[in-house]
Parts: C-alpha cells; structure tokens; sequence
C-alpha cells in the first residue's frame, strides 16, 4: 500500500470513477481541493463518473448540487446506489413487483421508474436506504413483510454518512437492525459491492486497470474498488479509517485529489466524452 505524498507512482490514468460524500463534499459544504481538481480533469478532457451509497439524492439533485459548488457534469456521470438497488431487482426477481420502501423519495422513485409498484399490502420485497424519518411502526412493517417471505434489499451498508459539522447514523445502521430482527441477511446494492463501479465503467469506456476507483471509507469505497479490479485511491477528509486487518488496503492514500497525478494521461491522445 502507498502512503501519501507527491512521490508516488501513478499509473496511467484515463478514467476515474469516484465516492462524493466524504470526497468530494462533506454535507453541504464543498471540499474546495476536490471540486479544483476535478474542475481541472474536466478541463484537460479526462473522463470521470461519480458513484455514490447514498440514495436520498437522484442524479438530477447531484448535478444540482454540483453545480453550487461550481462544477459541471450531466446526470449520466452519476450512478446511486437507489437507481442501482431497481437495477438489481428487476434482475435478480423479474417477476416482482410489489415492494415495500424505507428510504428517501429519490428511492421511491427509483423503484417506480423500474416498474415497481410501492406499497405496504403484501410486499414481495424490502428495500431499505437512508430514512431521515423512519419510525418504529415502518421497521415493523419491513420485518413483518420479510418473516412472511419478502425478498430483502438494501441500498447500502454504510453505517456513518459524513457532515459539515461531523457524522450521522447511514443508512446500514437501519439496515442492520432489520438484519438482526429477522435473521436475514440483505442484498446490498451499493458498494463495497461492485455493481455500481461496473454500471460507472460501462459509461466511462475506459480500461479496467487505467481506470481508478477515489474514496474516503476502506469498508465501502476500496472494497468495491478491489472487487472490480481497479486501482484503489484512499482519500482522509471523510469518515476516518477503521482497522481491519481482513480488508483489502487501498493503493495509494492521498490527503487531497490534488495529490493524484494524471499529467501523462492527459499528454496522450486521450480525451474526455459527454456519457
């Protein structure tokens, strides 16, 4: 593993595919080094997608929040792990169709625009992601439904989300109280698993091993990096590091993306495309 510093041994970089709570901002604030470098990778052409655990936030409202911090990128550039988790239900149980959701509206309408339809009267699955609102009466519904047979589906494990002023409970901490209760174990969508970074890499076009997954979380980020193969770039302005020896370690850790050096990348003839 590579520790951080100006010295490091970049390989050729065409792609890059990255986390943004914890990367890129924190909250509602903007990490000013991450929105300037990736400012400057648009800029010199190279191609970037932005994956993200996070499902209260459609792509749309990332392009939005983006560009309030003064970058610019289509909604195509943006894959969440709500738009993953129907993704992956209309693939692994084509003949489902009703399902029971905790989560943000994004979420729901995820699911709707697969052709899912949402409801709490014999669900044939639980989808769960982050839920600013939930209650004790919607967790009760959801073990109700999978104790009766529902498939189980959550966005993601995370179990803190980065903020301006410091962390709040992610969805996996939700999740993981349902885990408990039924003795089921979820299907998770969103990253450490890969589904996202292979979705990313498919809009990106770019070569597996010039391609680098960016996070802040080894758990998550890097684990996902690991599992689709890509160089894996650790980044420590978001949630601190946890130790475990039985995770994969990152590549190369850097305090800020202005540390990754893309400079013969962008000398060759590759060039950034509207995905």
């Amino acid at each position: 593993m590579a520790s951080a510093g100006s010295h490091l041994s970049w390989p050729p970089i065409q792609g890059i595919i990255s986390d943004l709570d914890g990367v890129v901002y924190r909250g509602h604030a903007a990490i000013a080094d991450a929105i300037g470098a990736f400012a400057r990778w648009q800029t010199a052409g190279l191609r970037f997608c932005f994956v993200t655990n996070n499902s209260t936030h459609t792509p749309e409202d990332v392009v939005r929040k983006l560009e309030g911090h003064g970058l610019a990128i289509a909604p195509e550039q943006v894959v969440t792990s709500a738009v993953t988790a129907a993704e992956l239900i209309r693939a692994k149980y084509p003949e489902l169709r009703r399902v029971y959701v905790i989560g943000a509206p994004s979420l729901v309408k995820a699911l709707v625009g697969a052709g899912l339809e949402v409801t709490e009267r014999t669900p044939e699955a639980v989808v769960m992601g982050l839920d600013r609102e939930i209650t004790h009466e919607k967790m009760r519904i959801a073990v109700e439904a999978i104790l009766n047979g529902a498939a189980f589906i959550g966005t993601n494990p995370d179990l803190l989300l980065p903020t301006a002023s410091g962390f709040e409970p992610g969805a996996g901490a939700a999740i993981a109280a349902i885990a408990a209760a039924t003795q089921v174990r979820p299907l998770i969508a969103g990253k450490p698993e890969p589904h996202m970074i292979e979705t990313a890499l498919s809009r990106l076009g770019t070569a597996r091993d010039s391609t680098i997954l960016i996070g802040d979380q080894i758990q998550t980020d890097i684990q996902a990096g690991k599992r689709a193969g890509l160089p894996s770039v650790l980044v420590t302005t978001g949630v601190p590091a946890r130790e475990d020896p039985s995770l994969k370690p990152p590549d190369f850790i850097v305090s800020s993306l202005g540390e990754i050096d893309v400079t013969a990348t962008l000398s060759g003839p590759s060039r950034q495309r509207r995905v």
